[in-house]
């Protein structure tokens, strides 16, 4: 078997090192800050370098704006720019939206949209969960009735991550109130901006504005942007779905990796009551089993990009990859405050001192985070169903 990478792969991979060495991604301008969940946080101005270089579209078709590049390229790069941690939230969704375009959109769609998400000209959320239908979209109660040309929708949606910051959102409506529930559900492209839409940034425990709200109220949406058949919108959130947990987490262990290297740099320089802390072995072993399954997640992520790179559904392997880097985001964070402890907070570093607040930011942060894209309880029935072949309890 081999493990190496491909010579373009690794050809990406240094163009991409060189790029974030002479334009650092904390000198653009942030609309989300990174506070070390992993994304880098929001900036509309990096986005749009990277599109000016075209790594927002690596895989996706020349004619509609890509490079025509391959699945495992676009992960090697947007790994090493987490590692870098460049802001990358404002375009993974975007991602999971292209793929639903290119699978399911019609060519007026691929053609006005596309080229657009590429440049960072529009980016996009995802318009999904409800105050009633979170882990289970069949409870989905905002609804889309026909109106000639148009469809009405009425509803509220919960938890679009960036919501208010992207302009277009991929919207889950039910168009058949009558049909079983997973058949009467459609998805629509939907202009944040058109009368009647509403979103409202949520601050969460952490005190972060990342979440948000989106209202609903007679938003007259043109029959165009229906995505895909109308009634037959599940398949096409569950393949988003699949996207967006796996773009949205394959990162997270390259930015932890950079977060051990520093860990370690501070073990190494640290003494605490007279003793050096890189000989205390409680902290030694910590540090070995997160290094361990940090290796663990990255083998993890490179089947995944393999399979998507083949062609392949990952509809279980994406909730490996989503509640593997879930659950040692939350062990690291435990581990990296334990390491810093309260006395870093009152030293007079503000080196170690920031970094202790990226630890006490990530802590809070992860808790939550396991929650976004389907509960860790939820992937484990669809790893046990899908992945086990065992029945649904």
């Amino acid at each position: 078997m081999d493990f190496r990478f491909s010579e373009d792969e690794e050809k990406l991979r240094q163009e991409v090192h060189d790029f974030c060495q002479k334009e650092p991604p904390e000198s653009f301008p942030h609309e989300i800050e990174d506070e070390g969940y992993g994304f880098g946080g929001w900036s509309r101005a990096f986005t749009t370098r990277l599109g000016q270089k075209g790594w927002l579209s690596i895989s996706w078709p020349k004619q509609y704006g890509g490079m025509g590049g391959t699945i495992m390229q676009r992960y090697v790069a947007a790994e090493e720019l987490a590692y870098h941690r460049a802001p990358q939230y404002g375009h993974l969704f975007g991602d999971a939206v292209a793929a639903g375009l290119l699978s399911k959109g019609n060519e007026e769609q691929k053609t006005e949209f596309l080229p657009k998400m590429a440049k960072a000209e529009i980016l996009f959320s995802t318009g999904l969960s409800e105050p009633g239908a979170g882990s289970d979209l069949l409870n989905t109660a905002t609804k889309a009735v026909k109106d000639g040309d148009y469809y009405i929708i009425n509803g509220q949606k919960i938890w679009p991550t960036g919501a208010h910051l992207a302009e277009w959102t991929l919207l889950l409506a039910r168009t058949d109130p009558n049909a079983p529930k997973s058949k009467g559900l459609s998805t629509f492209l939907v202009d944040t901006r058109w009368p009647g839409v509403t979103v409202n940034p949520i601050i969460d425990m952490a005190g972060a504005k990342s979440f948000n709200e989106i209202f609903l109220e007679d938003v007259r949406v043109h029959k165009k942007y229906l995505l895909g058949q109308e009634n037959r919108g599940l398949p096409l959130v569950f393949e988003a779905l699949e996207g967006d947990r796996f773009w949205g987490r394959c990162i997270r262990h390259a930015g932890s990796r950079r977060d051990v290297e520093e860990l370690v740099e501070y073990v190494n320089e640290a003494r605490y009551d007279g003793h050096r802390l890189k000989d205390n072995q409680i902290l030694r072993d910590q540090l070995a089993e997160i290094a361990i399954e940090m290796q663990v997640s990255r083998m993890i992520n490179y089947k995944a990009a393999w399979l998507l790179n083949q062609g392949k559904s990952i509809s279980w392997e994406s909730s490996v990859v989503k509640v593997f880097a879930d659950e040692l985001g939350q062990r690291l964070a435990h581990v990296g405050l334990q390491i810093l402890g309260p006395e870093v907070q009152l030293g007079e570093d503000p080196k170690w001192t920031k970094f202790r607040q990226r630890f006490t930011f990530l802590y809070k942060f992860n808790r939550g985070l396991s929650l976004a894209g389907g509960t860790s309880e939820i992937q484990r029935m669809t790893i046990a169903t899908r992945g086990l072949a065992l029945p649904r309890g």
